[in-house]
């Protein structure tokens, strides 16, 4: 479940956790999609780029369809493995 969301089922009945928007969500959902712009920019897969960040590839594409908070130490991971300065996203 999401730090501050709640669980709800999803049309194919599916549970699937939904946070409330707020200015601080609208933040996180656009550095994910920045570093997912980049990612597909530079033509690398979810398997590979996990690979390149440490990070599961599980963890990626929910970071990526924004069904998870991602923490700050996965930004920067995912960041680093594509050479992008995360400050300048932020």
């Amino acid at each position: 479940m999401a730090i501050y969301g709640h669980m709800r089922q999803s049309q194919n009945g599916h549970k699937r956790s939904f946070v409330k928007n707020d200015p601080e969500r609208a933040i996180v959902k656009s550095i994910c999609k920045q570093l997912l712009d980049e990612r597909k920019r530079q033509q690398i897969s979810q398997q590979r780029l996990s690979e390149m960040a440490g990070i599961s590839r599980t963890g990626l594409r929910h970071i990526e369809s924004l069904e998870t908070n991602p923490t700050l130490y996965s930004l920067l991971k995912l960041a680093k493995a594509l050479n992008v300065d995360l400050t300048s996203i932020l």
